[in-house]
């Protein structure tokens, strides 16, 4: 249960007998008794979810979890729809333009069956409130704005220094691919992952450590020059819009995995912590698990 009720928007209207229909097809592949099947989806029930980030892949993720049965979720995001998020976010409408994405999300996912428990932060993760969303949260996705970096080491620090969440996600879209990134508290910090200092300004040397930090496998195509003119001199990260539903579906198996305990059973792959990864790439039709470390200069800019 979501504790913080100030940021408490909506509020789930409970009906078990709807629950159990509506996730009934789910349970077929959570165990191999009835018991079994009914214990692991009453964890995925029960579970705190922080999303933060709720623009291509955190939104359409909100909706993916209360239809996979988590009841409790948490949403932060600070930007609102502009016609550019149109082409991949959940709520990017006429409608919509201008108004903040987190509360866009959650009124939609609410929508869904009024099943569910949504806190929600439309400032977004700073400083000042990373400590309160991680405060009740069990997972944490963090689908923040490639570009942050003050605000997402704050969302790292809350969540180390949590007794209660147990890990976090980072799941990119790059390409025509996806990037699985894991920390937990024995993980390398997302500070020494990137190198960078909390408040370095964004630096054409600054941005091109975060897109290796971010981005292990360059892609080939397009040319580097005109990568570097999209996150260098446009400072916007292009995302080609067929690539969003890839990297949502594989962030909501995995958590899903990770929540139901599935991801322990025998000859199931698991993600390495970073600085580990998991890659796909649709290209190529390659997978990837990679540990240790990718780069060679630990220098912090």
């Amino acid at each position: 249960m979501i504790h913080d009720k100030e940021r408490l928007l909506y509020v789930a209207e409970e009906n078990e007998e709807m629950y159990w229909e509506r996730v009934n097809r789910s349970l077929g592949w959570l165990g191999n008794t009835e018991e079994e099947q009914k214990e692991r989806q009453e964890r995925l029930k029960n579970v705190v979810v922080g999303i933060a980030g709720t623009g291509g892949i955190g939104g359409q993720l909100a909706q993916r979890l209360v239809r996979l049965g988590v009841r409790n979720l948490k949403l932060a995001d600070p930007d609102t729809f502009d016609i550019s998020n149109m082409n991949r976010q959940m709520g990017a409408d006429l409608e919509h333009l201008g108004k903040n994405k987190a509360e866009v999300v959650a009124e939609m996912t609410y929508a869904i069956n009024h099943d569910v428990n949504i806190a929600v932060y439309p400032e977004g993760i700073t400083p000042a409130s990373a400590i309160k969303f991680v405060e009740d949260c069990d997972y944490i996705l963090d689908q923040m704005d490639f570009y942050e970096i003050a605000n997402r080491y704050a969302l790292h620090r809350a969540f180390r220094n949590s007794e209660r969440a147990k890990l976090i996600f980072k799941v990119p879209t790059v390409a025509h691919g996806t990037y699985i990134f894991k920390y937990t508290k024995t993980s390398m910090k997302i500070e020494d992952v990137y190198g960078i200092k909390e408040d370095s300004a964004l630096t054409p040397n600054v941005i091109k450590r975060l897109m290796e930090r971010i981005i292990p496998h360059m892609p080939a195509y397009p040319s580097a020059e005109m990568l570097d003119k999209w996150f260098v001199e446009l400072e916007r990260m292009p995302i080609f819009a067929a690539c969003p539903p890839l990297a949502e579906g594989v962030l909501a198996e995995k958590l899903a995995q990770a929540i139901t305990g599935i991801d322990t059973l025998p000859g199931v792959t698991q993600i390495p912590e970073q600085p580990g990864y998991a890659f796909f790439d649709t290209l190529s039709w390659t997978t990837e698990v990679h540990s240790g470390k990718w780069w060679t200069d630990d220098t912090k800019i």
